[in-house]
């Protein structure tokens, strides 16, 4: 009779085991994701909805869990976080990066690219699996690039109209790529202030100007203490939501192909919803009194000549592969480059 019992509840068990869902019976592989930045940004929004989707498609395997507001970690310090593993998953701010991977500078090159459509193809083919190389060299794996509007230049002086007007300009930078342009253009650039500390020193008259996105100077409020606007596309930044190699390899592969897969779909819409927003926000910066100003095309070719033999040093500097890379970033634009190198 307890044979019987027994047999009995195991077959009870067995049945069950068969009926639960697989989620319920396999180790689901939580996955920690620390991001930071305004939740009511389209960037924000885009990561949101992959996230969603990424966990109804694969959540039998894994389950992304958002940190949101720099609880964990920050766009200083995030992409050593990554690298060393403390996070699985980071919210990578490009130009925060470019000293531990010189080579994003090669997508990152002021006054270079004329549309964010550009970089967006700077991110496929060729370039981007230089990009991907030297994530992965730093243990670090790319899962797909948010695209921000370009960098303009809030003034508390006077809108830019010529080059000309770059003179003496006290400038902030965090950039010294973009600062040795800006020497090169007759302008004083400030690498000192840090970025949440720029409102101040623009407000106090330590600066005349810094560099800022639209959105970013509209959500900074820039254009209360630097109201004059030009939009000059300087560069092009990217949020890229990396793993740490490590996670990404105990990843079950089929969970690693949607990630990818939504990954394309949510950088495309950060590009088209970039070019809405930007647009959006002029319009508001005007509303507050900004004064709106929009360089024309013959005064920016003037920066880039400027620029160009920076571009080439720093490839020259770095080597084959950095040369390779800014062929391919620059094949929008006429240049010689086989007699600039």
């Amino acid at each position: 009779m307890k044979n019987r019992v027994i047999l009995c509840v195991c077959c009870f068990f067995a049945l069950a085991m068969t009926l639960m869902p697989r989620s319920a019976m396999a180790d689901v592989m939580e996955l920690r994701l620390a991001t930071w930045g305004p939740t009511s940004h389209y960037v924000a929004e885009a990561r949101n909805a992959w996230i969603e989707t990424v966990n109804d498609k694969a959540g039998d395997m894994i389950k992304i869990v958002d940190y949101p507001g720099g609880q964990l970690f920050g766009p200083g310090d995030m992409h050593r976080a990554v690298a060393r593993g403390s996070i699985d998953l980071g919210l990578v701010l490009q130009p925060s990066m470019l000293g531990m991977i010189p080579m994003l500078q090669g997508v990152y090159l002021p006054f270079a690219f004329d549309s964010v459509d550009q970089i967006a193809a700077a991110y496929k083919g060729e370039s981007l699996e230089i990009i991907e190389s030297e994530l992965e060299q730093r243990n670090m794996v790319l899962v797909y690039p948010s695209f921000l509007d370009g960098v303009q230049v809030f003034s508390n002086k006077k809108n830019i109209e010529t080059i000309e007007d770059f003179e003496g300009l006290r400038i902030l930078s965090a950039s010294p790529m973009f600062s040795n342009i800006m020497r090169r253009l007759n302008a004083a650039p400030d690498t000192s202030i840090p970025q949440d500390e720029q409102y101040m020193a623009l407000r106090r008259g330590v600066a005349e100007a810094n560099a800022n996105s639209t959105v970013g100077g509209y959500f900074q409020r820039s254009h209360e203490v630097a109201p004059y606007y030009t939009k000059i596309d300087m560069s092009y930044a990217t949020i890229l939501v990396c793993a740490n190699k490590r996670t990404w390899e105990r990843i079950p592969e089929e969970a690693r192909k949607i990630m990818v897969a939504e990954g394309q779909k949510a950088a495309m819409r950060t590009l088209e919803t970039g070019k809405a927003w930007e647009a959006n926000f002029i319009n508001e910066l005007e509303k507050d009194g900004a004064t709106i100003h929009i360089m024309d095309d013959e005064e920016r070719r003037k920066i880039q000549e400027i620029a160009e033999p920076v571009w080439m040093e720093w490839a020259e500097e770095h080597g084959a592969t950095a040369q390779r890379l800014l062929e391919l970033s620059l094949g929008h634009l006429e240049l010689d480059l086989e007699t600039e190198k």
